[in-house]
C-alpha cells in the first residue's frame, strides 16, 4: 500500500479516462486492481486513471506494484498498456445477458440507454439503403444441376395460398419471384427504411427485447406480421 500523495502520474501518459466513471465505481465496488509504478521516481506508468479516481474518493493509500525499470521501459510499459485494451472486443451477446442480470449499473459504467443501443445492435438485420431501384436478384441455381443452365425456382408463398394467381399479379407478369430457400436454408431480407424510420425501429427492437428476452429480429418480424395479418 502506498500514499497516493507519494505517487506522481507520468507526465507523457496519452491516455484520457473518464475519472468520474471509475471514482463512482470506486464508490460502489470498493477499489481493485493496482497501480503499476516506477520505483526510481514512484511514477505511474499503468493505472493512473485508478489513482485519479482514488484521490477523487478520498482514499489515502492504494495498492501498488513498485518495480524497478528504467525510463524507456517505464514508456514502454505504459503504452502497451493503454495500447492492449483497445484490442479486445465484446461478445455483444454475453455482455446483453450480463447486463439484464443486474438489478441497476451502479459502478459498472454502463447504463440503460447502453443496454437497449447494445440489443439494437445484436442480430439486427436491418440498414439504411439508397432509395433508388434495385436491381432483380438473380434465382441461384440448384447445387445439382449439370448442364450449366439455371432453372426456375419456387417463389415465396406469404400467404400460404395454393392458389399463386394473386400473387403473381402482384410481383407482376414480367418480374421474377424471389427465390424460396432450400429446406434448412436461410435467405436474407431486406427492407428500405428512412433514417428516421430505421432509428425507431431499432428503438423498438431494443425496448421489445429488454422487455421480453433476448429474440432475434426474425422472431419479432414475424410476430409483429402475424399480429398485423389478424
Amino acid at each position: 500500500m502506498v500514499a497516493v500523495g507519494d505517487l506522481e502520474p507520468h507526465p507523457d501518459n496519452p491516455h484520457r479516462g473518464d475519472v468520474d466513471v471509475i471514482a463512482e465505481s470506486i464508490a460502489k465496488n470498493g477499489f481493485y486492481g493496482t497501480v503499476m509504478v516506477q520505483k526510481s521516481r514512484m511514477r505511474i506508468i499503468a493505472g493512473e486513471h485508478r489513482w485519479r479516481g482514488a484521490k477523487k474518493r478520498g482514499l489515502a493509500e492504494v495498492p501498488a506494484l513498485v518495480i524497478d525499470v528504467d525510463d524507456d521501459t517505464a514508456t514502454r510499459i505504459m503504452l502497451a498498456d493503454n495500447r492492449t485494451a483497445e484490442f479486445g472486443v465484446y461478445d455483444e451477446q454475453v455482455l446483453a445477458e450480463l447486463l439484464r442480470g443486474l438489478d441497476d449499473f451502479d459502478g459498472t459504467g454502463w447504463s440503460d440507454d447502453d443496454l437497449n443501443d447494445l440489443l439494437a445492435d445484436i442480430d439486427s438485420g436491418l440498414a439504411i439503403v439508397e432509395d433508388s431501384p434495385a436491381g432483380r436478384r438473380p434465382a441461384a441455381a440448384d447445387d445439382d444441376e449439370e448442364d450449366g443452365q439455371e432453372r426456375p425456382r419456387p417463389r415465396i408463398d406469404l400467404d400460404d395460398d395454393e392458389d399463386d394467381e394473386d400473387d403473381l399479379d402482384d410481383h407482376g407478369a414480367d418480374e421474377a419471384p424471389p427465390p424460396r430457400p432450400k429446406a434448412g436454408l436461410t435467405a436474407d431480407l431486406l427492407i428500405t427504411l428512412t433514417a428516421a424510420e430505421h432509428d425507431e425501429v431499432n428503438a423498438l427492437l431494443g425496448g421489445i427485447r429488454a422487455r421480453d428476452g433476448n429474440a432475434s429480429t426474425a422472431q419479432i418480424v414475424l410476430a409483429a406480421l402475424r399480429a398485423y395479418a389478424d
